[in-house]
């Protein structure tokens, strides 16, 4: 979707509110006033929406609402003039925006080339404060990729600090690295593709990835063997099954994409030897 899009799509987000709550004799009152004995005053960020309450956090917890974060980021890329287009993974409690620079590309080798973009994250239930992460979108599968481990150092900011809003700073600072960088990652491409694994040993990985997920694991499996076929894959082929699965796979929630992705950074980031479980 549009940038503009996105700012209608941000209006149906879920809203929160900080409330007190009051706990005494084991009872709890989030409506604010006390049942029993007072024995201390915590709050709760009450999803407005879902009715229930998201999490428990201190008097110095900053709700920030979805809506304002997305607004901020919309704010910051039209006033820089970027073209760039955007996906939205709705949890609820939890949203995560996936930006593309559409006019950012990124050259690696033959057949491997990449729009630059960033992924913004915002939660109620505590997991996360607001973080900009940096993302690329492999042209040619469209597959989402974060990757931030030592690589480029991703923003993030507490619900318990001063709220940083001026995502115009930010964003391109997040381009500059992705840009200065690039390099770096170009050499972790090349590592991956070079390293050519066993169909058993590939196996034995994927298990250690996904631990007792069968699911998971066939889903991935099956996208190894649609695009290696006979041949042995490599770790750069794990790693676009496990993004392929990340953002094509039906019905995955947007916490669990998540997780995919981290196991898929696991895999371009990791040695291949040090990615191979020790047999017991």
């Amino acid at each position: 979707m549009q940038i503009s899009e996105l700012r209608n799509t941000a209006i149906g987000f879920d809203r929160a509110e900080k409330r007190p709550v009051y706990i005494g004799n084991n009872d709890i009152n989030i409506n604010g006033e006390p049942i029993t004995t007072l024995d201390q005053q915590h709050f709760a960020v009450w999803n407005l929406d879902k009715q229930k309450v998201s999490s428990i956090v201190s008097d110095r917890y900053n709700l920030v609402q979805h809506e304002h974060v997305v607004n901020e980021v919309a704010d910051a890329l039209t006033n820089l003039n970027i073209e760039s287009d955007a996906r939205v993974r709705n949890g609820g409690d939890k949203i995560f925006v996936d930006i593309n620079f559409k006019g950012s590309k990124m050259y690696v080798q033959e057949g491997e080339e990449f729009f630059q973009g960033i992924r913004i994250v915002n939660s109620y239930d505590k997991t996360t404060g607001i973080m900009i992460l940096p993302q690329l979108v492999r042209l040619a599968c469209s597959n989402g990729m974060v990757v931030n481990v030592g690589w480029v150092k991703e923003f993030c900011v507490s619900h318990t600090s001063k709220l940083a809003e001026d995502f115009a700073q930010i964003i391109p600072q997040m381009i500059q690295q992705m840009t200065e960088k690039s390099e770096k990652f170009k050499a972790m491409l090349n590592n991956c593709i070079g390293d050519s694994i066993e169909w058993e040993m590939m196996d034995r990985i994927m298990t250690g990835l996904v631990s007792s997920r069968k699911k998971h694991f066939e889903e991935i499996r099956s996208r190894l063997e649609e695009s290696c076929g006979n041949n042995e894959p490599t770790r750069w082929d794990l790693y676009n099954a496990f993004t392929n699965y990340a953002t094509h796979g039906k019905q995955i929630k947007p916490s669990v994409e998540s997780w995919l992705q981290s196991r898929a950074q696991k895999v371009l980031v990791t040695p291949l030897v040090e990615l191979v479980p020790q047999q017991k």
